[in-house]
């Protein structure tokens, strides 16, 4: 519900590496163009643009209680409000608290 998937985005299926694992993606999120998803996401989760996370890729979070600590994003899937993101100097897949509210243009998703 209110979420949005970008042109060229998608989700990784039981067959494709997500085992056992159903790929969902929560209310009010955004997967960015050419994005993907091999985890699911929680309520209020953002995925930059063209970032494609996978069940083992390394996230480095940024958060105030555990700053820098790696994790495979397995272990972030299904939480809520992330951003999800590639730092432009390091290259790494970062995670961080989700701050901003997405909303949906209602011009351009009315569906009557």
């Amino acid at each position: 519900k209110n979420s949005d998937l970008g042109g060229g985005s998608s989700t990784m299926g039981t067959l494709s590496g997500g085992n056992k694992e159903v790929i969902s993606i929560g209310e009010r999120c955004l997967l960015g163009a050419n994005a993907g998803i091999g985890i699911s996401l929680g309520n209020d989760c953002t995925v930059e643009a063209g970032l494609y996370i996978t069940a083992g890729t390394k996230v480095t979070v940024l958060d105030k209680l555990e700053v820098n600590k790696v994790v495979k994003a397995i272990e972030l899937s299904g939480k809520d409000a992330i951003l999800y993101f590639r730092d432009s100097l390091s290259g790494k897949v970062c995670a961080r608290p989700n701050r901003s509210e997405f909303k949906l243009n209602k011009v351009l998703h009315d569906n009557n």
